[in-house]
């Protein structure tokens, strides 16, 4: 089953909130934690982990906390999800250079390969497509994504 984990889900809704409310003004994971009821502990080791990997700014001190650290238009969807979960794959030899370590006994039968390569690619292309500049356009006026595969 396609989800996203309830780390990807924190972490979109702590970058939106940054993007909404706090262009310059830090925000604690403690204050996000309280306002969208979610676990304090795990949101802070996301906001760590999206620290660390360029997308917030840790702003140290009394009035501390995180801001981005770029434009709402150049985080990505899919650079969320990688660097939270790693890479996606919808099956287990989803990626065009894991094939040969995929350990599938149906590897040399198989029927789906190429359609699921197809499929991995423009997941993936979907995914890189949708930044936190265009979910908060969404969210604003009440839209869903345009799905637009193949």
């Amino acid at each position: 089953m396609l989800r996203l984990s309830k780390k990807v889900e924190y972490a979109l809704i702590a970058l939106m909130d940054l993007a909404n409310n706090s262009e310059t003004d830090p925000v604690t994971t403690k204050a996000l934690a309280s306002s969208y009821q979610i676990p304090q502990e795990l949101l802070g080791k996301v906001m760590q982990n999206l620290t660390k990997n360029g997308i917030l700014n840790s702003v140290q001190g009394v009035k501390g906390g995180y801001i981005l650290g770029q434009d709402p238009e150049n985080i990505k969807l899919m650079q969320i999800i990688e660097i939270l979960e790693g890479p996606i794959s919808i099956t287990s030899c989803g990626h065009l250079d894991e094939i040969e370590d995929c350990g599938c006994d149906l590897l040399s039968t198989c029927t789906i390969k190429s359609p699921m390569e197809i499929i991995q690619a423009e997941l993936e292309k979907y995914f890189t497509g949708i930044s936190l500049k265009d979910l908060n356009k969404m969210y604003n006026n009440n839209q869903t994504a345009p799905i637009q595969l193949v």
